[in-house]
């Protein structure tokens, strides 16, 4: 049984006051015990400790929506205006092709970025085939590995394994509403049903797939079908995505991760919270697409509710801190003292919440698996989530994934570097 204490100026567990002087207790990867750290070096004496110092101890980040196999499309977009004509880029670039060395590249470069900006959880969108499931498998990352399908892909359980490892799991990824057929989508639903396996999916992402599902004129239909080469299919019209998918019936009985949710009515955020389906907000992909905002106050009320920075393709860059603050000053006001509570809440129990990993992590409690984060910011404020919010990846020490160090900066002060070195093994990036 391996054991270890850590200790760190500030433990934020998510799920309850922050702890002054903290520390958590690890036992075989797990969460043992988190509470204050002269109580729990005394009731732990013989324990290896590590002390951290002044800093912030908290759940690794989950980003919960990213497309990291699509790195290398950014340098194919030229100049767009608004999301059909950016989706015209992105079809051109994938119909143009690229090669399996780029991808790879894309993958290993997007991970290496993800950690050093704190997200030891992902929620990855796999788009070839699972050429990234290797990478992840061996970056140490937790990974929820959504394998994107279209109507082409018929019986696609025959077709992918569907895995469900300790840390690496897949789940089945219909595009969107806009590009996948009533009928399909029933044959998902069906899938996840039967299998208990969540899925994921897009929706309420643009003004256009309103109007696709009200069956109005659309740029899908007049601009995006005809570049693909597919025709338009038969479909009920209704209001909103939302209820578009309700009268699918794709949210009874299974579990769902919708991202962007966009276009979405203030009403329907009460709708969303009673059949339990998880958000993720993408904001600078969304600001830069130019879709609109989604329903911030009404969705503040929500718990299954995380955040992504969405792929390269719609996003400057894979900098989770920079995600947070652009949410935290774009909303922040409007959400009053708990704005900056919530937007880590969203990073991380939230996220996981939105991935229906709650149940392993997302908060620092007992049972839960570590994936842990130390912060230590330049500039602390009073308030230890501000602190966060204002942190970059320098100030990312180290972050384990189930106990394992899957980061460490090597910039780490000598003083705590040099403190029982069996015990700091666990902290190297050589372990």
């Amino acid at each position: 049984m391996e054991k270890i204490l850590i200790t760190a100026g500030t433990v934020l567990t998510i799920s309850s006051p922050p702890i002054e002087k903290g520390s958590v207790l690890i036992v075989d990867g797990r969460i043992h015990e988190v509470g204050k750290t002269s109580k729990l070096k005394k009731k732990y004496k013989s324990v290896a400790t590590i002390e951290l110092g002044d800093g912030v101890l908290l759940p690794g980040f989950v980003n919960a929506h990213t497309h990291l196999e699509l790195g290398w499309i950014n340098k194919k977009i030229g100049k767009f205006n608004g999301f059909i004509e950016w989706l015209k880029h992105v079809i051109k670039a994938k119909i143009a092709d690229t090669t399996r060395e780029e991808i790879e590249i894309s993958v290993e470069e997007g991970i290496k970025r993800l950690l050093e900006s704190g997200v030891t959880t992902i929620g990855e969108v796999s788009s070839y085939g699972g050429l990234d499931k290797p990478l992840l498998r061996k970056s140490g990352i937790r990974s929820v590995i959504f394998t994107e399908l279209f109507d082409w892909h018929g019986d696609f359980w025959e077709v992918f394994t569907f895995d469900q490892g300790e840390i690496l799991e897949e789940r089945p990824f219909p595009h969107a509403p806009y590009s996948c057929s009533p009928d399909f989508l029933k044959k998902v639903w069906r899938f996840n049903h039967k299998r208990g396996i969540p899925s994921g999916i897009h929706l309420a992402e643009s003004p256009d797939e309103v109007k696709f599902l009200r069956g109005e004129e659309n740029d899908f239909e007049k601009k995006i079908f005809p570049l693909i080469g597919i025709e338009s299919f038969l479909r009920e019209k209704t209001d909103t995505p939302f209820q578009y998918l309700k009268r699918l019936k794709y949210f009874n009985g299974t579990k769902v991760t919708a991202v962007h949710m966009v276009q979405i009515l203030p009403e329907e955020a009460e709708e969303i919270y009673k059949h339990d389906i998880g958000i993720v907000l993408c904001p600078r992909s969304n600001f830069f697409l130019k879709v609109g905002s989604p329903p911030i106050k009404s969705y503040s009320k929500l718990e299954r509710i995380g955040i992504g920075t969405d792929g390269l393709s719609s996003n400057l860059n894979l900098d989770f801190f920079e995600e947070l603050r652009f949410f935290y000053l774009t909303y922040g006001k409007g959400l009053g003292n708990r704005s900056t509570y919530f937007t880590i809440y969203l990073a991380t129990l939230g996220g996981a919440k939105a991935l229906f990993l709650d149940n392993r992590v997302g908060s620092i409690d007992k049972g839960k698996e570590a994936d842990l984060i130390f912060l230590s910011p330049k500039n602390p404020f009073p308030d230890p989530y501000l602190s966060v919010i204002s942190c970059s990846k320098e100030d990312v020490k180290l972050a384990m994934v189930k106990g394992k160090m899957v980061y460490f900066n090597k910039t780490q002060n000598s003083e705590a570097r040099s403190q029982n070195k069996r015990d700091l093994r666990l902290l190297s990036s050589d372990s």
